[in-house]
């Protein structure tokens, strides 16, 4: 795997960077299954700098980005829609938020839409959705749970005039080898007013110093992480005005909470009946909600 080293902040272009984390991952080693949305094998992680400047964390050095959306095109994550109804109380808040933002019907673009479930919401509460993904399987699995057709690939795939008054990417900006350029790649879409959605991770949150290393939100497939400041930076250099930061709290059923920490008790079928049915929330106050519109 190609690895580019860095001599400067890829968000705010300062100098003045240093050691964050010592990495964990073998580039040599990678497979598609290390980028599953539902891997559970937390403390996996990048070398990381931080910037002195805006706080961004990112990998140093840093993987090519055709060979992640290699990875992540022939990824297969069919257990991400099992937990298709904990994930829409997750997706409801977001869309209940949108609708005191947008007039009914806008048209919206789901950046990194997975299996589709947020866009399936999302359509029948009125809106007229589109939605691209990298992994052909998941692309094929909300065709034939939802009957979606999401494009196959990145935003560079999609007609170059196609316009939207709402893109949200939800969990998505935490993924991408380089997120200042993919995002104006995003944004470039949004109309004037138009709202972008972000949900990601805060590297600066109690639970991620609190943790350490072990805090979930390190996975292989996350390969930078934002916090206030450098989110700040971020939505400035976009050309986009936050309306509006709110903690983001995870709907999850029990049994698949369970399962994160034991993942063998995922085989009983007895278990996963009785534990599906209670439904937790979690506030764990370690990721980012932001609303934030085009100038």
């Amino acid at each position: 795997m190609e690895m580019t080293s860095l001599n400067r902040c890829p968000l705010c272009g300062s100098e003045n960077i240093r050691n964050f984390r010592r990495g964990t991952v073998d580039p040599a080693t990678l497979s598609p299954a290390d980028f599953r949305i539902t891997d559970n094998r937390y403390g996996s992680l990048w070398s990381f700098d931080r910037c002195g400047e805006c706080c961004f964390v990112f990998a140093n050095p840093v993987p090519g980005a055709q060979f992640i959306e290699a990875f992540y095109s022939r990824l297969d994550d069919r257990e991400y829609g099992k937990e298709a109804e904990g994930r829409s109380r997750n997706f409801a808040v977001i869309l209940k938020r949108l609708d005191a933002l947008l007039a009914p019907g806008a048209r919206m673009l789901d950046v990194g839409a997975a299996s589709g479930i947020f866009m399936k919401l999302a359509q029948d509460r009125g809106y007229s959705v589109a939605g691209v993904e990298p992994s052909r399987t998941l692309v094929e699995e909300a065709r034939e749970r939802y009957g979606l057709s999401l494009m196959a690939g990145t935003v560079d795939d999609l007609e170059e005039n196609e316009t939207y008054q709402v893109i949200t990417c939800l969990d998505l900006i935490e993924h991408l080898t380089d997120p200042l350029p993919a995002l104006r790649s995003i944004t470039q879409r949004l109309e004037k007013d138009g709202i972008l959605v972000i949900v990601t991770p805060d590297i600066r949150s109690l639970a991620a110093r609190v943790t350490g290393r072990h805090w979930w939100h390190f996975r292989t497939a996350h390969i930078n992480f934002f916090s206030r400041p450098s989110l700040r930076v971020l939505m400035e250099s976009l050309g986009l005005e936050i309306v509006s930061w709110r903690r983001y709290a995870w709907h999850f059923s029990l049994f698949y909470l369970v399962t994160r920490l034991l993942p063998s008790l995922g085989r009983s079928k007895t278990l996963q009946r009785g534990l599906k049915r209670i439904n937790c929330t979690l506030h764990l106050f370690d990721s980012w909600e932001i609303y934030a519109r085009k100038l």
